[in-house]
This record gives structure tokens, C-alpha cells and sequence, in this order.
């Protein structure tokens, strides 16, 4: 098996990275996502890019694939890469904040101040609630 040279695939690189970028831009743009949720994203959705934007090539007669295909796992793999490649660009260039996360709320309930606990529990019903101290 013999590879094309690296000057030959440029236009598959150049398409890879360029449908990469695109979904990098826009999904790390996203400011609802997290940061596990963006970097999934890239690592499952270059590959997926990279096999659809292969089928594509093939389905419109590219040179670069043939039907059926014989050796073409490097230019599958190359698109694949590429597309990771171009995720990265993408995320780089719209990169939306991180949301924030919520703090965390809790009572603090100690036994030592059981009477005042109770009469602010009573303030905050409007005086409605009785505390059962038995």
C-alpha cells in the first residue's frame, strides 16, 4: 500500500479543517454547554464528519476515492484529523464563557440556638407555625 503524497491531499485537509471549524465556531459558542460537553462533542463529531465528508467525495466521483473503496482508510483518517483539527480552530475563535455554577444553599442547624431557630421559622410561615419542641 502506497500513499499519496501530503501535497496531493490538500484539498481533502483544507475541507476537513474548514467543516471542523465550523462546527467548533459554533458549537463552543454555546455558552449553555459545558466544558465536557464541548470537548465530547469535538471527539465524537469529527470522526462522524470525517466518514460523511468521505462518503460524499466518494458519492460524487472524487479523485481522490474510488467505488468501491480500496485504500482509503489514510484519506478517511486524514478528514477525521483535519476535522478535529479545525474543531479546535473553531473553539478557539468563539469560545463563550463557562456557565457559572449555582451555589450551593444550606442551613446550618446547631442545637444551641433551637429557640431562635424556631422563632425564625415562625417569622418566616407569618406566624402561623407553631414549633413542637417535645
Amino acid at each position: 500500500m502506497q500513499f499519496a503524497p501530503i501535497i496531493d491531499n490538500i484539498p481533502l485537509i483544507t475541507i476537513g479543517i474548514i467543516t471542523g471549524l465550523v462546527f467548533g465556531y459554533f458549537i463552543c459558542g454555546m455558552p449553555s454547554l459545558s466544558l465536557d460537553y464541548r470537548i465530547g462533542l469535538g471527539i465524537i463529531i469529527s470522526p462522524f464528519a470525517g466518514l460523511i465528508t468521505g462518503s460524499l467525495l466518494i458519492a460524487l466521483n472524487s479523485p481522490y476515492f474510488s467505488f468501491p473503496p480500496e485504500s482509503e482508510a489514510f484519506e478517511f483518517l486524514l478528514l477525521a484529523l483535519s476535522n478535529f483539527g479545525g474543531y479546535i480552530l473553531g473553539a478557539m475563535a468563539n469560545w463563550a464563557p463557562l456557565p457559572e455554577k449555582a451555589p450551593e444553599r444550606h442551613v446550618i442547624f446547631e442545637i444551641d440556638e433551637d429557640d431562635q431557630f424556631d422563632r425564625e421559622i415562625e417569622e418566616a410561615m407569618g406566624g402561623d407555625y407553631k414549633a413542637d419542641n417535645s
